[in-house]
């Protein structure tokens, strides 16, 4: 009897835990000033320059489904941010808002890279931004702005 009600928690537990791993979820923001126990941060900083971001990390899905890049947008200038190519999306002048990439592992399930990049957008110019990258169980999509 015993060991069937153990094995009976063993496997509902089993199957939760998958089912909250398929499951995507979305979230509206990222308060940078409340620590998150899904959420690790993975990189941050001010970058006033003509290049822009330009950085590279492996990354894998330990640290949670979906990698977040967050921009603001301080120039006068707009800007296009992506993540390995994918998730662009152009931020004008003043505003704030998220881009997000699903984590996938290569085909040997070890880590792959992800590069992350904000560039001066059609227009040119120098660029003026606050950036944060995080991993996280969810993936964010509000804009901040205006």
């Amino acid at each position: 009897m015993k060991k069937s009600v153990m094995t009976s928690i063993i496997a509902i537990v089993a199957a939760l835990t998958c089912l909250l791993g398929f499951v995507g979820c979305e979230r509206k923001r990222m308060d940078d000033r409340i620590p998150d126990a899904s959420l690790t941060r993975i990189d941050s900083g001010d970058i006033r320059s003509n290049t822009g971001l330009k950085t590279s990390m492996p990354l894998n899905q330990h640290h949670g489904k979906y990698v977040n890049l967050y921009i603001e947008n301080n120039g006068s200038h707009s800007v296009v941010a992506t993540i390995n190519g994918q998730s662009e999306r152009a931020f004008e002048a003043g505003e704030k808002g998220y881009i997000h990439l699903e984590v996938t592992q290569d085909l040997l399930g070890l880590d792959r890279e992800y590069d992350f990049k904000v560039v001066p957008g059609t227009n040119g110019g120098s660029i003026d931004i606050h950036y944060e990258i995080v991993q996280d169980l969810c993936y964010y999509s509000e804009d901040t702005s205006k």
